[in-house]
């Protein structure tokens, strides 16, 4: 059995607006004139632009195995998990609304409120799915490889906006955005399991064992498969470390006896029944 896997840890690729490309890992510090990387934050100098300058755009890239926390120039705060990117303005425009893009991924935002910014709204956008906000604290998953958008406040409010429809969310409401169809289910949940990511866990309840195999796919850079298709329906709840090695969290799995055995080659793993 060869297990070459690593735990994931902080690390991204900032492209600036002139088209350079930074890597930003773990212990390696990174500043400019406007920004400061610590290896683990990217901090942008609080400052807006006038109406009149051209605006500016960073993006900020997560790879799996990675992950990364951005302090945007507005004091707005983004977490962004595995497989992750971020678009947005080096320097918001005063006086008018403030956009970004979650180009795809899963981020938690602590949105500075509207009140410090002269009433100026936050917009986000994710795979035509938008939402606006006057300061709140919200969480949206929006993978490349997902039909669906995940998007759950935590506190605050927010107005959810697709082509079809609007809706309003209230803290514990989690809405699911069909991208194929744009229908919208709002449901209530736990916000603890949508966005213990942020705070170095795995939380699942009632979860599928695929499900959980790619949320442990992109914190690891691995790639899973099933021997019997059967067991990706079998549903699991727990919360893990992120810190964990992934054989002790297979070994988890294992000892609830409804897998017989795994198989690791290099990065690829194999769940058998």
């Amino acid at each position: 059995m060869n297990n070459n896997i690593k735990i994931g840890t902080d690390k991204a690729t900032l492209t600036l607006e002139n088209g350079t490309v930074i890597p930003l890992e773990k212990g390696q510090k990174y500043i400019s004139s406007n920004l400061e990387s610590t290896g683990e934050a990217l901090v942008y100098k609080s400052t807006n632009t006038n109406n009149t300058s051209e605006v500016l755009y960073n993006y900020l890239t997560i790879p799996r195995g990675g992950q990364f926390h951005v302090i945007l120039s507005d004091g707005t705060e983004v977490w962004l998990n595995s497989e992750t990117q971020l678009k947005y303005p080096v320097a918001f425009v005063e006086g008018e609304t403030r956009k970004v893009e979650l180009v795809y991924g899963e981020a938690y935002f602590e949105v500075s409120p509207s009140t410090e910014h002269y009433g100026s709204k936050f917009r986000m956008l994710a795979k035509g799915q938008e939402i606006e906000v006057l300061g709140t604290e919200f969480n949206v998953k929006a993978y490349q490889d997902e039909t669906f958008i995940y998007t759950t406040l935590v506190e605050g409010k927010v107005a959810l906006n697709t082509l079809n429809s609007s809706k309003i969310l209230t803290p514990n409401d989690q809405s699911v955005l069909n991208t194929k169809t744009n229908a919208i289910a709002i449901k209530q949940v736990n916000t603890y399991y949508e966005t213990a990511w942020k705070k170095g866990f795995f939380a699942f309840k009632n979860k599928s064992l695929k499900d959980i195999m790619k949320v442990l796919e992109r914190w690891y850079d691995i790639e899973v498969a099933f021997e019997d298709e059967a067991l990706e329906t079998v549903e699991f709840k727990g919360v893990l470390s992120k810190n964990q090695n992934i054989e002790e969290i297979l070994i988890l799995i294992k000892n609830t006896n409804y897998i017989n055995a795994y198989e690791i080659n290099n990065n690829k793993i194999v769940i058998k029944k």
